[in-house]
């Protein structure tokens, strides 16, 4: 009788162990064998996701076999003909789409999060490198490496695609963008791109350094001694 209701409790633990393990949720892409080797972020935000009620989405799959680092290689780098304005619903829909990005890669959801940047410089081609260096930044801040460095350098591309626009001129705001990109792409352990606008080249033979001195000093007035 004693080992009978011995066997009925083991068979009911189980089971109970059995209804948790299939209630549990399933692992975030942040384990699939493609992200190898990459930290898994905590939960760090717990707001109210944006609404993207009305923006255009690109369609979400989720591939374990698919390396998130190849969709942020694959996304598109605008051309150089003159930027559409954005309506105010599109400006919102940017806005959302990357505070999303950026939540979803926060929870670990690491294609989910691409896919949201990605559909936002679909919306703001202009806006590309902007975009790229925040989804880099995300990425570079939970320590998403490869992802990061692949960002990094779609964000190069990009504000190099803006830069080779007729009458564009190199200001000291716009080589120190580059020059921070090129500093945590060399940080993270990845190659730079090779320039192909005068920001960029400027950038590749100087250090940070000697652009702040050359062209931050000369834009401050003179200081007067006391």
């Amino acid at each position: 009788m004693r080992i009978g209701i011995t066997a009925w409790i083991m068979v009911a633990v189980l089971s109970d162990a059995g209804s948790a393990f299939a209630q549990e949720p399933a692992a975030p892409p942040s384990t699939i064998p493609s992200e190898q080797g990459m930290a898994s972020p905590s939960v760090l935000g717990t707001g109210k996701a944006p609404s993207l009620s009305g923006c255009r989405m690109r369609p979400y799959r989720e591939d374990p076999m698919r390396a998130p680092f190849l969709l942020i290689e694959e996304g598109p780098i605008p051309g150089s003909d003159p930027d559409r304005p954005l309506t105010s619903a599109e400006t919102k829909c940017v806005k959302s789409l990357r505070k999303a990005g950026k939540k979803a890669i926060e929870r670990g959801k690491i294609i989910e999060s691409i896919f949201h940047y990605l559909s936002a410089v679909d919306t703001a081609p202009g806006l590309a490198g902007e975009i790229y260096l925040d989804l880099a930044s995300a990425l570079d801040q939970t320590a998403y490496t490869q992802p990061a460095v692949i960002a990094y350098r779609k964000a190069w591309r990009a504000f190099e695609a803006g830069y080779n626009r007729p009458g564009v001129q190199v200001e000291g705001r716009v080589l120190l963008t580059l020059a921070d990109i090129r500093d945590s792409i060399v940080r993270l352990g990845g190659q730079v791109p090779a320039p192909t606008s005068e920001p960029g080249k400027i950038v590749v033979a100087n250090s940070t350094r000697t652009i702040q001195e050359q062209y931050f000093k000369q834009a401050l007035p003179p200081v007067a001694p006391r």
